[in-house]
């Protein structure tokens, strides 16, 4: 039996058990899933191009890649061809990066980053 009819036999059954409305086969399979709650998938925060995290950084794109190639920069999502970086990562990396400068300069103290 190939799959083509077994997937007709499964449907044929499938309508066959199928409530009507005037005469025609109803399957509310498809809503199913209606009434539960289901979260957003962007319930995170912003996403930022990376123009907006240039502009942000106040650097430039090819910073950035040499940032990425170095495995330094913050984390990024790629979204077909587009970089994308949530803010909370980006801040997170920044915070983390200034951590960094302060115990390399000794002075951990120091929030500024000045």
């Amino acid at each position: 039996m190939s799959v083509r009819h077994a997937v007709r036999l499964g449907l044929a059954a499938l309508l066959a058990n199928a409530p009507t409305c005037l005469g025609v086969p109803v399957v509310l399979a498809h809503l199913s899933y209606m009434n539960e709650h289901i979260e957003p998938p962007l319930s995170r925060t912003p996403l930022w191009s990376l123009e907006e995290l240039c502009t942000k950084l106040h650097t430039t794109p090819a910073t950035v890649h040499t940032w990425r190639k170095r495995g330094t920069a913050p984390k990024a999502y790629r979204i077909g061809r587009h970089l994308m970086f949530e803010e909370a990562d980006v801040r997170a990396w920044l915070a983390d990066r200034a951590a960094v400068a302060a115990r390399e300069r000794g002075d951990a103290g120091s929030q500024t980053g000045w």
